[in-house]
């Protein structure tokens, strides 16, 4: 994880450095079960680093790494859901990431990305792409939650040609 050694970029750092600490307080737990994660007791200092990655980075500036750091911690805030909802708020961002999730190993990132894309307004056709894909997943619970985000992005354009087509032209 020496990618950003040498490197000006705080935050990236500071990102990096956080998802270590939270990796080795991981590797202590003995079992694994339920809601493990939600015991971890500096989540301020991931959601901070999550966050300030987020609001004071380009995505031009992402490496794969990066990519790999907030997916993983998405997949592990999987209960909370606190980074989805930072990302949520970030279209051009979550859909970034959301294509990268289409290939992360762990389908508690994937299943949080195919419910976000259900949240997020407007890029029509990326965002049924996406779900579309989610929706083939190798996991069942990916591809319910696809298919439930895809529902729900199906209501609400109806639900939006409903309401265009009763204002009257001006």
């Amino acid at each position: 994880m020496g990618f950003y050694d040498n490197r000006e970029n705080a935050l990236f750092r500071t990102l990096q450095e956080q998802v270590i600490t939270f990796k080795q307080w991981g590797a202590s737990i003995a079992e694994k079960h339920g809601e493990w994660e939600t015991n971890y007791l500096y989540w301020d200092k991931l959601y901070n680093a999550v966050e300030e990655v987020l609001e004071h980075t380009s995505l031009a500036e992402w490496q794969t790494e990066v990519y790999e750091l907030i997916l993983y911690t998405l997949a592990r805030d999987n209960e909370v859901e606190n980074v989805l909802q930072l990302l949520i708020v970030q279209p051009k961002i979550f859909l970034s990431l959301a294509y990268s999730a289409i290939t992360y190993s762990d389908y508690e990132a994937r299943w949080q990305i195919a419910y976000g894309l259900g949240e997020v307004k407007g890029m029509r056709d990326e965002v049924n792409s996406l779900l579309s894909k989610l929706s083939n997943d190798e996991h069942e619970y990916v591809r319910r939650r696809a298919l439930i985000a895809l529902q729900k992005k199906w209501k609400d354009e109806l639900n939006d040609q409903e309401i265009n087509s009763a204002i009257p032209p001006v």
